[in-house]
């Protein structure tokens, strides 16, 4: 990946899929931006998902330190205008971007339906979904100049295919970025854009630790216990780790992945057979 842009959106939490993606692309010698939204957490958004902008910099230092360049930015993925902000930097300072990673999600009030703000899934579409295809649309063009083409890589959940009560907002969401990925496989293939999709399984990160944090909470059971209970579904025999994920995603970044495209790949361990 030696002279390509990589751009990784919600890369600024430590011991998550982004900073590990950033980490990997980093290595195969890409120069890397990493981006996350640096704002105190809403009230409402009960895991740790949104990374600091002193973090940011700290991971990217890191990556500095393995001699690829790295860029901190901050953007909101709900938001034009921020998006747009965010790629005219990293136009203006490199002039280019082959590489996009859609990492950034959130979840907002996991909950049964009936009992569901309506907000909460109007939050984790926007963050989730309508985040992918905004990053998407204002990358693409930039991809496209000059006939380079380039790679996105989404991140969707294996939640896309095989959900789980009281997640519906979440995966809806990542069904809808499954779909989206799909769609614009077809359209983005004859500029030399390819558009494939990660599904992760269960990946030990703080948003999964915080899912099993409230299982056990709602179940009445101890954690320890609801952790055994996820692993057993799992034919691997362990949580996945970030840097499973970072592997799948550099791989499909990668000129050797140039032949696919509209591809829903799975990283669970075989969860989905279980």
């Amino acid at each position: 990946m030696n002279g390509k842009v990589a751009l990784v959106t919600g890369a600024g939490r430590r011991g998550g899929i982004g900073e590990a993606v950033a980490r990997r692309l980093a290595q195969a010698g890409a120069t890397v931006v990493i981006a996350d939204l640096c704002a105190p957490p809403p009230a409402d958004l009960p895991h740790p998902g949104i990374g600091q902008w002193e973090e940011l910099n700290e991971i990217a230092a890191e990556i500095e330190a393995l001699g690829s360049p790295a860029m901190p930015l901050q953007v909101d993925v709900t938001d034009a205008a921020s998006i747009q902000r965010m790629v005219g930097k990293v136009v203006q300072q490199f002039g280019r971007i082959d590489i996009l990673v859609n990492n950034a999600g959130a979840i907002f009030g996991p909950s049964p339906v009936m009992q569901m703000a309506e907000d909460a899934w109007r939050k984790t579409l926007e963050v989730n979904a309508t985040g992918t295809f905004l990053v998407s649309k204002a990358v693409a063009p930039v991809m496209m100049q000059g006939g380079r083409g380039g790679r996105i890589v989404n991140l969707s959940s294996l939640a896309a295919v095989r959900p789980r009560p009281y997640m519906s907002a979440y995966a809806a969401s990542k069904a809808a970025v499954a779909a989206l990925t799909q769609s614009m496989a077809q359209e983005m293939a004859q500029f030399g854009v390819t558009v494939n999709a990660v599904l992760p399984g269960d990946i030990d990160t703080g948003m999964k630790q915080w899912g099993y944090q409230l299982e056990a909470q709602i179940m009445q059971r101890p954690y320890s216990e609801v952790v055994a209970a996820g692993i057993a579904r799992i034919p691997a025999g362990r949580l996945g780790t970030p840097d499973d994920v970072a592997s799948v995603v550099a791989f499909l970044a990668s000129d050797a992945a140039e032949f696919l495209t509209g591809q829903l790949v799975n990283i669970s361990g075989g969860r989905e057979l279980a």
